[in-house]
This record gives C-alpha cells, sequence and structure tokens, in this order.
C-alpha cells in the first residue's frame, strides 16, 4: 500500500558514516539489504528515473528537501540522488560526476528528466504545465534564483482556471533551427512535416482556399511504440507550451468533476496558444457510450464534453494529439472528421528504424570502433522506444563510471543487458492485430 527502497550494506554505511542518517531509519533484511518502507500518501523517487511529480504541493516539496539538504551537506551532488518525501531530504548516490547545479536537479525531477535549468521559465513552462506561477515563483524563491530567459517567458497560467481567464497570453517558443527530423520514424516524419507543419507556416494561404488550422491528429497503435516520443519530439521542435490530459490529472470520483477538470483544461490550453494538447490513453474518456455500466451517466458527459471543445481546440490554435491502444474501443463519434482528422497507426519499430534511432541518439556522442549497432538493433527488436534510448544513456553512464573517453560497442551490449530479460526478445513469434480507420470510420 506504499513504497518500499531497498539498498546495498555497502551505500547504507556511506549515508550513516556521512551524517545523512541516523542507524536505525532503515532495518536490514536477511541476505543483507537495508530497507526503508513508507506510507502510501508519501514519496520515494529517483531524481533520474522518478516516479516524478504530478501536481504544484510534490514540486514546492522536493525543492525544499533539496534546500534543507543542501544547507546541511553543502558540495555534494543530488544529480542522482533519492527523495525520500516523508522526511524532506535527498540521498545522494555518490556516482554523480557532473556535480550538477541545484537549478538542474530540480528542473530535472520537475519536468520529469529534462536537463533543464528551473529558472529557465519558458521550458518549465512548456514540461510541466500543471505547474502554478505561485507555487513557481516561491521555488525560485527557495532556490534564491531568478528567471532569467527574458519577460515574454515568464510562467503563465490563467488566474482563475476555473473560468479560463488568462493573466496574458504568451507568445510560442522559438521553434528549433533546420527542418523537423524524427529519427527511425520516415512516415510519421512526413505527415507532421506535410500535413501539420505545411499548413502552419503557411496558414493564410490555406485559409483563402477553406483549410484551417491542423485539426485533431490520433496516433493508434501498441504500447511501448513510440507515439508518446513522437508527440514529445514534434512538440519540442515547435517549441509550444504543451498541455496533458490523462487519468491523473482530471480523473475525479466525483460526479460532473472529470468534465469540469477536462473544459479547465482546454480553457488553459487555448489561454497559451499556439499550445499543443496531448491526450493519454484516449480509451479512458472516450469508450464506447454504448458501454452501459453504473457510472454511464458520468461518462455520457465527459465524452459529450470532449465532442463539443476537441473542434473549439483547432479553431483556437491549439493542436490536439491524442493517443491510443484500443482503437476500437473508441466512441465512433469521435473518430468522424471534423474531430480527428488524421489517425495514424504507428506499430513497433523495424530493425531498420532501430538502427536509424541508435545512429541519431549516439551521433552527438564520443564513439570509438565500430559499434555493431546492426546486431544492437536485432538484439532491440521488439523493445519499447523508451528501452532503445535507455540503451544509449545507461552506455554513456558505464562510460564516465569507468572513466572511458568514449562510447564503445562493448558498453552498449552491456547496457542492453541491463534491460529486464523479457524486455529484450530474441525471437518473435504470432502476430499483432491491425485496425483499419476507414473502416471504424464506415462502421
Amino acid at each position: 500500500g506504499g513504497s518500499a527502497l531497498a539498498v546495498s550494506g555497502e551505500l547504507h554505511q556511506k549515508w550513516v558514516s556521512h551524517d545523512f542518517l541516523e542507524s536505525g531509519i532503515f532495518y536490514e533484511t536477511d541476505d543483507g539489504l537495508f530497507l526503508l518502507t513508507v506510507r502510501e500518501a508519501s514519496m520515494i523517487s529517483s531524481v533520474e528515473f522518478g516516479p516524478f511529480p504530478k501536481e504544484s504541493k510534490e514540486a514546492l516539496s522536493f525543492v525544499r528537501a533539496l534546500k534543507h539538504t543542501r544547507d546541511r551537506f553543502g558540495r555534494v551532488s543530488f544529480g542522482d540522488a533519492l527523495y525520500i518525501a516523508q522526511f524532506s531530504f535527498l540521498l545522494p548516490s555518490f556516482l554523480d560526476q557532473n556535480r550538477s547545479e541545484d537549478a538542474f536537479v530540480a528542473g530535472r525531477w520537475i519536468t520529469g528528466g529534462i536537463n533543464v535549468s528551473v529558472a529557465d521559465s519558458r521550458r518549465i513552462r512548456k514540461y510541466a504545465p500543471w505547474l502554478s506561477s505561485l507555487v513557481y515563483d516561491r521555488i525560485l524563491s527557495v532556490l534564491e534564483l531568478s528567471v532569467d530567459d527574458g519577460p515574454t517567458s515568464v510562467l503563465s497560467m490563467p488566474a482563475d482556471i476555473s473560468t479560463g481567464k488568462p493573466i496574458h497570453t504568451p507568445a510560442a517558443g522559438k521553434r528549433r533551427e533546420g527542418l523537423f527530423h524524427l529519427a527511425g520514424r520516415p512516415k510519421l516524419e512526413s505527415f507532421f512535416r506535410e500535413q501539420i507543419l505545411h499548413v502552419i507556416d503557411h496558414e493564410e494561404a490555406y485559409r483563402r482556399m477553406g483549410v484551417g488550422f491542423p485539426g485533431a491528429v490520433l496516433l493508434e497503435g501498441p504500447s511501448g511504440c513510440g507515439k508518446t516520443f513522437a508527440v514529445d519530439q514534434f512538440s519540442d521542435y515547435l517549441g509550444w507550451p504543451v498541455f496533458r490530459i490523462n487519468s491523473g490529472n482530471v480523473g475525479s470520483k466525483y460526479i460532473h468533476e472529470t468534465s469540469r477538470k477536462i473544459s479547465e483544461m482546454f480553457d488553459t490550453a487555448i489561454a497559451n496558444a499556439p499550445s499543443i494538447l496531448v491526450i493519454d490513453e484516449l480509451e479512458a474518456f472516450l469508450s464506447d457510450r454504448e458501454g452501459g455500466g453504473f457510472s454511464q451517466e458520468h461518462h455520457l458527459e465527459e465524452v459529450a464534453e470532449f465532442l463539443r471543445r476537441i473542434p473549439e481546440a483547432s479553431q483556437n490554435h491549439v493542436l490536439l494529439c491524442g493517443m491510443t491502444n484500443m482503437l476500437n474501443s473508441i466512441d465512433h463519434a469521435i473518430l468522424r472528421r471534423g474531430r480527428f482528422d488524421h489517425i495514424l497507426k504507428v506499430d513497433m519499430p523495424s530493425e531498420e528504424e532501430i538502427l536509424s534511432l541508435l545512429d541519431s541518439l549516439l551521433s552527438p556522442l564520443p564513439t570509438e570502433g565500430n559499434l555493431e549497432l546492426s546486431a544492437l538493433a536485432g538484439r532491440l527488436l521488439d523493445c519499447p522506444i523508451s528501452d532503445i534510448a535507455f540503451v544509449v544513456r545507461e552506455a554513456g553512464r558505464l562510460a564516465v563510471r569507468e572513466e572511458k573517453e568514449a562510447i564503445s560497442a562493448d558498453l552498449l551490449q552491456r547496457a542492453c543487458e541491463g534491460l529486464e530479460p523479457h524486455q529484450v526478445k530474441k525471437n518473435r513469434i504470432g502476430f499483432q492485430p491491425v485496425y483499419d480507420a476507414a473502416d471504424m470510420r464506415r462502421s
């Protein structure tokens, strides 16, 4: 019902000897590990891997714990520390060789792993849209920081989120230079360039022909196929603020509360337009209304709210991107043209696409020798996109810890071995269902 942290006796002894802990907070298990358990409402988090915050009060509590621990222990790095919310302190791993500054430690944790300073308000607003301006100001005050990216980038949320009236509408962030590139996903890359970016860049010409701002996009495919990766890469390229609707931030057990929160999120995205609104696990909100159930009346209300707001988003320069791995369970009214204009099938990456992604991720990094990427791509076949990125990051960490100057084929192979056994599939067998979006609409 809560969370647990198990560490080696060696690491526990370091914490005790450096006065981070008193003996007795962790208890020793029969196999020599030291274990800490906390209640369900509390949090144990890795600064590097999460779980990450979902609301403003969690972010402020973390920053206060960071400042408290820093004041006690001076120059120690918390770049890959463990955060114990119940005790309001951080425990270092003593492995972070880069000695990350506190501004980046806070920014990385608040944004869910993005290497950004918490003082960079434009990017904080982009990657943590749930963070209120009031709490953001308190965070900067605790860390004795000031906004460092200009007055037009101030973190902005509506003055009263229930009314949707913004304090002001910030300008869109600066687009990344060059063409949009999505490594390992040539078809998705082509779609975003031709169907979205070209319309945005030639809006007046399209308007004269009766074509407005791009309509909503739905990506459907199995878990781990890279739907979220594609949307995140595109939003990062555009530089627009991103807002997310998921069961964690809008779900509620109270009558009408979920539909109200959904409406608020649309209002917030519109107030900060041009922006991107992402709906994770679309089927959780928009399943077929004929399904029945004791909460069917409330579900009908949620579907109706989406039916009303999706066209409104496009009219107000909000690009809506939905994601699902259960297309056949979504209400057919949602799939009609005018709501989701584009429904794209995203399969697990092929061996060639994995090879392209590996090459893209490794190209800016120091490498040596023949990396044997073809063999590595074959080994990672059927793995989620996140696992492929993890292997590259893990190889980099191994290089630093072993004081090597570059990433080698051996480090990449060892990093691959760090995946859970079931994650690296050596043989492919079976079949995968395929849904045709046109057939869904006709039905």
